[in-house]
């Protein structure tokens, strides 16, 4: 039975935790472990059993390798990208898939011509509660989303995470964080159209970039959607309303909580609760479907496509929070 070697590039807390993942993907083994801090490499690689390494470039040339993780700060993946496309191996990088359009089309190009398989995480979708969220509109029950408000608010995060602190690695809000709300409104409602931007930063003063977004989004369905993304909340939320032609829906992932309704159903609404035990590891699901993608050729669950169209909203909402003006996306 063939089997995928992956080597994972980043050994932080987001990198370690879906190696350790990795080892219930069937037919997938992890080879080798990398990170910039040889403690962190050594450190991870001696708990995997796997050999560590601090240059990606001694990790791609190992013949035990055919994929690997790319979990680095966000400003790091292009380049990482690229040389692994090069040395010929399949690619899973985390989100986001960069800063720019231009660099997204840089490795899918690189990829295609290369011959190798190259997905973006985009794991909020898969989780449980936003799973049954899709299924649920999917189902025709609530007709065609035609509005969607998301809210997701908290504090700036892990103090640890140094690149957080610094627009050229995590890239701002829109990347680091909300580009997962913009992938959700996307499997919802299909590709945007236009949006228009408000950015600011009225907390978080340690940081060169924004704490907080305000988003509205037109699709090309004609659905209409507004963003509301904070890092300087001391009170953490994630909830959302999407309108359907034939009902609403309402959820609070913190809360654990779907509620809809159906036009005509009178004050009658349907609650379910879906916690994250109630569903497949989302992570477990990204990285099966990724490994059967290379060794079976199954469609896969997430595409470098999709993860180029969140870029280009948030790429567009900061060209329209720079000039005040909405911004047309091009198809």
């Amino acid at each position: 039975m063939a089997e995928l070697g992956f080597a994972l590039i980043g050994c932080g807390g987001m990198g370690r935790s879906e190696a350790r993942v990795l080892r219930d993907v069937p037919r997938a083994r992890l080879a080798a472990v990398c990170d910039v801090s040889q403690g962190a490499a050594i450190e991870f690689g001696a708990e995997m059993g796997v050999s560590a390494h601090t240059d990606h470039r001694e990790a791609l040339a190992r013949e035990d390798v055919g994929a690997v993780m790319v979990v680095t700060p966000n400003g790091l993946h292009t380049e990482i990208v690229l040389d692994a496309v090069a040395a010929g191996k399949h690619v899973f990088c985390e989100k986001p898939f960069a800063f720019t359009v231009a660099e997204c089309d840089r490795m899918i190009a690189a990829a295609e011509q290369a011959g190798v398989r190259l997905m973006v995480g985009h794991v909020l979708r898969l989780l449980p509660l936003f799973q049954r969220v899709i299924d649920v509109f999917d189902s025709g029950v609530l007709g065609r989303p035609v509005a969607a408000q998301i809210t997701r608010i908290g504090w700036l995060g892990d103090p640890t995470a140094r690149y957080r602190l610094r627009k050229e690695l995590a890239g701002g809000l829109l990347y680091d964080v909300t580009v997962h709300e913009i992938d959700l409104l996307h499997r919802l409602c299909g590709a945007t159209q236009s949006v228009y931007a408000l950015l600011d930063n009225h907390v978080q003063k340690h940081v060169d970039y924004e704490d907080d977004a305000q988003l509205l989004l037109r699709f090309r369905s004609g659905a209409s959607g507004h963003l509301f993304a904070s890092l300087a909340s001391p009170m953490s939320a994630s909830f959302g309303t999407i309108v359907g032609q034939r009902g609403t829906l309402r959820y609070n992932h913190g809360a654990g909580e779907i509620t809809y309704r159906r036009v005509g159903d009178g004050e009658e609404s349907i609650t379910e609760t879906v916690t994250r035990s109630d569903g497949e590891n989302g992570y477990l699901r990204e990285l099966r479907s990724f490994t059967e993608w290379v060794l079976d050729g199954k469609a896969p669950l997430l595409t470098a496509a999709e993860g180029r169209a969140a870029i280009q909203v948030a790429e567009a909402a900061y060209r329209s929070a720079s000039t005040g003006q909405p911004v047309t996306i091009e198809e």
